[in-house]
C-alpha cells in the first residue's frame, strides 16, 4: 500500500502529464478514473495512522507502567533504607524521624514521575491525533480541489462541445436552405 504523499505525488504527476485545454486558462484535460483510482488508496491508507495513534496509546501505557513501577521500587527501597535505619540505630527516635522522612521524599517524587510520565503521554497522544487530524484536512482538501478542479474543466468541455455541437446544427441547416433555394432556383 503506497503512503500518502506517493499517492498525491502521482495525482500531481497525472496533472503535470495532462492536456492542455484548447481554451486555455490553465485547464488541463486528465484521467479521471487513474485520479479515482488514487483517491481511492488514499482513503485505504488512512487506517494506518489509526494504528499509529494505538500503537502511542499502548506505549503510553507502557510508560506509565514503567513509571508505577519504578515510584514503588523507589518507595520499597526507601521503606528497606528506613527499617535498616531503624534497626541499626540506637537512637530509634531520630531514625523514626529521618526514615519517615526518606519515605515522604520517595512518595513525592514517585508522584512526581507518574505526573511527567502521564503529561509526556498525553502530549505525545495529543501530538499523534492532531497529526492525523492533520493528515486527514490536508489530503481530504487536496482531494476536493482535484475534483473541483475536475469537475470545472468537464462541465467547461461540455459547455463548449454543446457549443460545437449548435454551431454544427445550424450549419447544416443553413446548408439544407441554401440546397432546397438552389433546387427550387433550377426548377
Amino acid at each position: 500500500m503506497n503512503n500518502v504523499e506517493d499517492l498525491l505525488n502521482q495525482i500531481e504527476d497525472i496533472l503535470e502529464e495532462g492536456k492542455q485545454s484548447l481554451m486555455g486558462g490553465g485547464k488541463v484535460k486528465v484521467d479521471a478514473e487513474a485520479i479515482r483510482s488514487i483517491i481511492s488508496d488514499i482513503r485505504m491508507s488512512f487506517p494506518e495512522e489509526v494504528i499509529q495513534a494505538r500503537k502511542i496509546a499502548a506505549e503510553r501505557k507502557v510508560i506509565l507502567a514503567q513509571a508505577s513501577d519504578a515510584a514503588e521500587l523507589k518507595v520499597k527501597q526507601a521503606d528497606i533504607q528506613a527499617r535498616k535505619m531503624i534497626e541499626e540505630s540506637e537512637i530509634t527516635k531520630n531514625a523514626q524521624l529521618h526514615a519517615n522522612e526518606i519515605i515522604n521524599d520517595a512518595k513525592a517524587q514517585a508522584v512526581e514521575i507518574i505526573e511527567k510520565a502521564k503529561a509526556n503521554s498525553n502530549e505525545i497522544t495529543e501530538n499523534a491525533q492532531k497529526w492525523a487530524n492533520d493528515l486527514r484536512a490536508s489530503a481530504s482538501t487536496f482531494v476536493e480541489t482535484i475534483m473541483g478542479e475536475t469537475d470545472e474543466i468537464l462541465s467547461t468541455s461540455i459547455e463548449e462541445f454543446s457549443k460545437s455541437l449548435n454551431k454544427v446544427r445550424i450549419a447544416s441547416q443553413q446548408l439544407k436552405s441554401v440546397t432546397v433555394k438552389k433546387a427550387a432556383g433550377n426548377e
